[in-house]
Formats: structure tokens, C-alpha cells, sequence
């Protein structure tokens, strides 16, 4: 079993967290494969990279209300990530400097009292981990524990006679994403040299097809590799798709399962050097503010990581229906470019940043993040039911959650591929076959009002956000 060829169709989180934990399990044939070549582009999206995973920064939490199976694998990716940060200060990779910034994370809310999910969280954490920030010793308290005081009010909403309202998850903070990326990528291929083969590229890293037979005297078939789009076919007895937003193009049966969504971004260059101390990575948290209030809400947000300050907007989750597909990756890198976003979403960035942080004036830039939604925000990890002999395994639907769980994700998913006893639970919770009550709507088409055909889209003279800037 460990000198088979294993295939991974994907190079993001999914696809390198998978790779390193099958590599450290003693599988010496693994090829990932990837039509950016990110060896040399380093998951910037800047220079083309448009994956999930392809982004300055990502939120980590460990606060998922109820969800304590979430809650421990974060916890659990947590622990990882600190050792990766201590390895990567020892051995000078890329400066040594971290790649998880534990400035806290912040929900913020515009209610008085508590939504449930934030009730939920304060229960099942510990009160050093989980604090209310409307408490009169919440300041006191995270400072007790090492976090900067800004993480219990970023946007001095007491201090300006506003209300606030939320929970710190002291565990939480940042992750430098595309450099968590190119350490686990260095890590595959320095202590498993031998065994971990890179295919990236237009042309000998990205897919064409799958290769399909059928098990002789039947109607099942099986899945045999891949064909590369140079020509090349690479037969493996597993191949393991871990495509996020892509996932339906390379396997047109997720489609029951998963849907592409894109959210809207929006980058603010920061230069005053007093902003840049005050929203500096190791004083600032990450923050989302009603994230779970459809419409309206969902706002989540960033220190300033090179200079940038992001602030995403995921309260609408945006379609791009097709005839071919139920919703395509459209980026400005696609082959039909789309280089700005819904108005609608940047019209709420925009209030918020004029209501809440004074020195931003103008946008920079705004794109679209794609990302993996399933129909009930669980994770799809497994092996997929249309192709005999287990030789089809998908992972999917991570819906936002995955890179928070870089540290411990693929263990779980590499013992669902093995069928160990391990995780018996997340192996249930995962499966292509589960049956739950839906809570996304998906598969909607042109109808669907989230859909960017739908949309009035945002122009740079949208990018003003106080009328004294001039662009």
C-alpha cells in the first residue's frame, strides 16, 4: 500500500496538509499536482494565485459555539501551529518569522445581548479562553493572559460612547496564509524528499480529466488517475481531488454536495506610521462583526500585514451559475476575468470602515475569494460513491473552516482515507452520505438573487469611502 502511487489534485491547505500527513504515515509515492506553479509564484495572489489558500492572511479561532468537534480540531491545529512557528524561528525559514499571530479574535455584534452562538461559546470554552467583552474586567483579564488591550475593543467603541457587545476568543488571531502554505510545502519536500513529487503548472500540473474504466462485466466504474493537460496520463490507485472551489469542474457528481461562493474583498494601503503601530499584527486582532446575520452582516477583518489592511464580507455568498456548472470560480486570472465585485457587499465595507476606522479614506483594491460551501457548512471528506473500489476520495465544503485547521486536518482526513477507528465520528459527519437539514441554499442558477449576473457591480469610483479623497 505505501509504494502505491497517490494522486492529490489540489496544492492548497486540503491538498498539502493531506500530502505531509499520508508522507509522515510512510506513504513514499505521493504526487500533488496543481496548475499554479507555486514553487516559484509562493501562493501570491498578487502575481496570479487564486486559490483560497492564495491570501495574505486568514482568521484562526478555536469559538464554534456548539461544534466542539470543530472546536478541538482547531485547539488541536493550534498546537501545531506554534510548534511551526518556533521550527520556522530556529531555522530562519523566510526570516523566521511566525506564521500564527495570537493577537486574538474578536466578534463583535449589534445586538445588546448575546446571539446564541456566542452564549454557546462562552459555555464550552474555558473562561481564559472565551471572555465578554461587554464584562467590566474583560480588559484586565486578557491582558492577564498576554493579549494586547485593543483585542476586547479594536475599534474603541466604549471610549466613542457606542455599544459594545461580543466575545474574545483569546486563542484566536492571524495566520500569514500564503507562508503557512510554502512551509508545509517545504516541509513536504525537504524531509520526504524521495517520496513527494510536485507536478505545478498551466500544462503539466493542471488537470484535463479523470481517468475513468468500468469494472469489468458491470456498470461501475472506477477511477484510474488523471490526464494532465500536456498530454500526460498519471495512473495512481488513489486519487484524492482536493480542488475547493474547483471541485465541481474536476468532479461534476459533487455538485449535490458542494457549490463555489465567492466573497467579496476589499485591501486598504496603510502608511501612516501611527496606524501602522496601532493595526500592527502583534496589537490588533482579527475581528468579525455579526458574521452570522444574513444580508446585512458578516463582516470579518484584519491587521495590517505588508502594508494592507483587509476587510472581507461573506454575509451574501455569491454565485457564478453556468450551463456547464452550478457555479464557476471567476477571478481576474479566469479565462472570463472578473476583476471587481458586488456593490452591495463593498457599499457595507465601506460604512463600516467609515463608521470604525478613521484613517482609511479609499479603497485599493477589491477581488473576489472563492471558496468550497457545502449545503450544511460541514466538510466533505470522502470517498466518493460513484467510483467502485475506493479509488475516488474528495475533499471539499470547507467552507471557510480549513485553515484554521492546517495543523490537524490532515490527519483526520488521512485516517478517513485509511478507515482506521480514529475519528469515527468526523468520518460520519463528512460523508457523501450523510443526511441533514440543509443550510445553505445551493444549485440555485441564474435565478438565484446571489448570483453575480444578478449583481450590480462595484467600479473603482466605488472605491472612495470618504468624499475628501480623490482617486
Amino acid at each position: 500500500m505505501f509504494d502505491e502511487a497517490v494522486i492529490i489534485v489540489g496544492a492548497g491547505v486540503s491538498g498539502l496538509s493531506t500530502a505531509y500527513a499520508l508522507l509522515k504515515r510512510g506513504y513514499r509515492n505521493v504526487h500533488i499536482f496543481d496548475k499554479r506553479d507555486y514553487v516559484h509564484l509562493g501562493y501570491n495572489y498578487f502575481k496570479g494565485c487564486d486559490s483560497p489558500s492564495s491570501d495574505m492572511n486568514k482568521i484562526f479561532r478555536a469559538a464554534y459555539g456548539e461544534q466542539t468537534h470543530y472546536q478541538k480540531m482547531s485547539l488541536d491545529s493550534r498546537k501545531i501551529f506554534l510548534e511551526w512557528n518556533q521550527r520556522i524561528k530556529d531555522c530562519d525559514f523566510e526570516g523566521g518569522q511566525p506564521i500564527y499571530f495570537n493577537s486574538g479574535n474578536v466578534h463583535l455584534t449589534s445586538h445588546h445581548t448575546l446571539p446564541p452562538f456566542e452564549q454557546l461559546t462562552l459555555q464550552n470554552m474555558s473562561s481564559s479562553q472565551a471572555i465578554c467583552v461587554s464584562d467590566v474586567d474583560a480588559t484586565e483579564r486578557a491582558r492577564a493572559i498576554g493579549q494586547p488591550a485593543s483585542s476586547v475593543d479594536p475599534f474603541e467603541m466604549k471610549r466613542r460612547g457606542k455599544h459594545l457587545q461580543g466575545v474574545l476568543d483569546t486563542t484566536g488571531g492571524m495566520i500569514v496564509a500564503d507562508k503557512a502554505c510554502r512551509w508545509v510545502l517545504h516541509l513536504c519536500r525537504t524531509e520526504f524528499a524521495a517520496s513527494f513529487h510536485t507536478h505545478f503548472g498551466p500544462w503539466q500540473g493542471a488537470i484535463d480529466h479523470l481517468l475513468v474504466d468500468y469494472v469489468k462485466g458491470t456498470i461501475e466504474k472506477k477511477c484510474m488517475g488523471i490526464k494532465t493537460r500536456d498530454g500526460q496520463l498519471h495512473v495512481a490507485n488513489l486519487t484524492i481531488t482536493a480542488c475547493g472551489p474547483w471541485t465541481t469542474e474536476v468532479v461534476p457528481e459533487a455538485a449535490e454536495k458542494v457549490e463555489a461562493t465567492g466573497g467579496t474583498v476589499a485591501l486598504m494601503k496603510i502608511t501612516d506610521p501611527k496606524a501602522l503601530e496601532k493595526y500592527s499584527e502583534e496589537k490588533f486582532p482579527t475581528w468579525t462583526f455579526d458574521v452570522r446575520e444574513k444580508g446585512i452582516g458578516g463582516l470579518y477583518g484584519f491587521p495590517v500585514r505588508n502594508g494592507f489592511m483587509k476587510i472581507g464580507y461573506r454575509g451574501l455568498k455569491w454565485t457564478n451559475p453556468t450551463k456547464m456548472l452550478n457555479s464557476k470560480v471567476k477571478t481576474a486570472f479566469s479565462d472570463d476575468p472578473e476583476e471587481n465585485v458586488p456593490l452591495f457587499g463593498l457599499k457595507l465595507i465601506k460604512q463600516f470602515i467609515k463608521e470604525h476606522i478613521p484613517e482609511v479614506k479609499k479603497l485599493d483594491k477589491t477581488r473576489l475569494c472563492w471558496y468550497s460551501d457545502s449545503e450544511d457548512n460541514d466538510f466533505l471528506i470522502s470517498y466518493c460513491p460513484f467510483y467502485a473500489n475506493r479509488s475516488l476520495f474528495t475533499i471539499a465544503g470547507d467552507s471557510g473552516h480549513a485553515f484554521m485547521m492546517f495543523g490537524s486536518i490532515g490527519d483526520v482526513i488521512a485516517d478517513i482515507i485509511e478507515e482506521t477507528n480514529e475519528n469515527a465520528f468526523l468520518k460520519e459527519l463528512f460523508s457523501w452520505q450523510r443526511k441533514r437539514e440543509p443550510l445553505n441554499a445551493i444549485n440555485k442558477g441564474v435565478d438565484d438573487p446571489r448570483a453575480l449576473c444578478n449583481q450590480l457591480m462595484a467600479t473603482e469610483s466605488d472605491w472612495v469611502v470618504r468624499e475628501t479623497c480623490k482617486l
